[in-house]
C-alpha cells in the first residue's frame, strides 16, 4: 500500500519513536524507506560521502555528528533487510520535506509532532503544520507516548491495527480519507468506525432547510444517515467491517471522545478544502493537538490504493 515511506526526523527521542511505523508500513508493502534530516545551515556537496576528516578540514565539524546520527539510525534493527537510505538536505525543513515528497514519489510521510506552550500557535510543531497544509501524500503524525499499533522484535514488525476511526464531514475533499481508511482496514483486517458530528450553530441549519421544513437539524441528520448507508454499502462491497456513529457536538470533540471510547488505534481524517483557503481545517488541527493515538491525514489529491 505504501511503497515508498519518507521518515522525516530531527533525531529527537520523540521522532525516533516513530521509526518503527515507517519500517513496518514499508516492510508490509515490500517497499523502501528514506530517512530525511534537514539542516538550516549550508551543506557541502556530497555531504554524506565526504570523509569525516574532509568535513573537519573544511569547517563542517558539526556535520560529523549529524551524519553519525543518520548512519546509526540506518543500522537500527527495525530497518534490517529493508531497502533504506538516508538523505540530508538544507533549507527550510517544511519546504524540503514537501520537495522530497514530490520529487521522490513518496506514498507515505511519517513524522512526529509536539505540543507547544499554552499561547503558541497552534500547539502543533510549526514544521508539521506547514507540511500538513500542503503535503500531497498520506501523512502519519503521532506524539509518543500515545496508543501504539506497531510492534517489533529485531527486524520483524507487526502492524496490530484493529480499530480505525474515520472522521468525515461527507465533503468531497474527504473522499481520499475514506479510501485510505478502507484500504488500511482491508490490508490489516481492521474495523472502521465512521463518525459524523452534527454541530448546531445559529444560522447554520436554517439556510440548509427546505421550504416548509420546521426541523432543519432532523433534515441534516437524515442526510447524514443516508450518506452512512452509502458508505456501509461501499464497505460491504469492498469486504470492510464497517459501523457508523452519528452524534451531536463539535467534530473535533466528538472525534477525540469516540477515539477513546472505541479504543481506536488510528484516526483517519481528510484535510480542509485547500481551494477554499482552508488548507488543514480547524477540526483537524484540534484533533492533532490533543490526539491520544496516531492520526493519518489524507489530502484530497492523495493517490490512495
Amino acid at each position: 500500500m505504501f511503497e515508498h515511506v519518507l521518515f522525516a526526523t530531527d533525531f529527537s527521542p520523540l521522532s525516533r519513536g516513530l521509526l518503527k511505523y515507517a519500517a513496518a508500513f514499508a516492510r508490509h508493502a515490500g517497499g523502501r524507506v528514506t530517512l530525511l534530516n534537514v539542516q538550516n545551515a549550508s551543506l557541502p556537496a556530497q555531504a554524506l560521502r565526504l570523509s569525516e576528516r574532509a568535513l573537519a578540514e573544511n569547517g563542517f565539524e558539526w556535520l560529523v555528528g549529524i551524519r553519525r546520527e543518520l548512519e546509526e539510525m540506518l543500522q537500527h534493527e527495525v530497518l534490517q533487510g529493508l531497502d533504506a537510505h538516508a538523505l540530508l538536505a538544507e533549507g527550510d525543513p517544511a519546504a524540503e520535506i514537501l520537495r522530497v515528497v514530490k520529487e521522490k514519489d513518496v506514498s507515505l510521510l511519517v513524522m512526529a509532532t509536539q505540543r507547544r506552550g499554552f499561547l503558541a500557535r497552534p500547539l502543533i510543531g510549526s514544521t508539521a503544520l506547514a507540511v500538513l497544509e500542503k503535503v500531497t501524500c498520506p501523512t502519519l503524525v503521532a506524539r509518543p507516548p500515545s496508543r501504539d499499533f506497531v510492534y517489533y522484535k529485531g527486524a520483524e514488525t507487526t502492524i496490530a491495527l484493529n480499530r480505525i476511526l474515520l472522521a468525515t464531514d461527507f465533503h468531497p475533499v474527504s473522499d481520499a480519507a475514506k479510501r485510505l481508511a478502507f484500504g488500511l482496514a482491508k490490508a490489516h483486517d481492521a474495523r472502521v468506525t465512521g463518525l459524523h458530528a452534527v454541530h448546531v450553530v445559529l444560522g447554520y441549519f436554517p439556510m440548509r432547510a427546505t421550504p416548509g421544513e420546521d426541523d432543519a437539524v432532523a433534515l441534516v441528520r437524515r442526510h447524514a444517515e443516508a450518506r452512512f448507508e452509502e458508505l456501509a454499502a461501499e464497505a460491504a462491497a469492498a469486504g470492510v467491517n464497517f459501523e457508523s456513529r452519528l452524534c451531536d457536538g463539535r467534530a473535533y470533540e466528538a472525534t477525540l471522545k469516540t477515539a477513546q471510547e472505541i479504543e481506536a488505534d488510528l484516526i483517519v481524517m481528510g484535510c480542509g478544502d485547500r481551494q477554499a483557503g482552508q488548507p488543514l481545517g480547524h477540526h483537524v488541527e484540534r484533533v492533532i493537538r490533543e490526539m491520544t493515538c496516531p492520526v493519518m491525514i489524507a489530502p484530497p489529491d492523495a493517490a490512495v490504493e
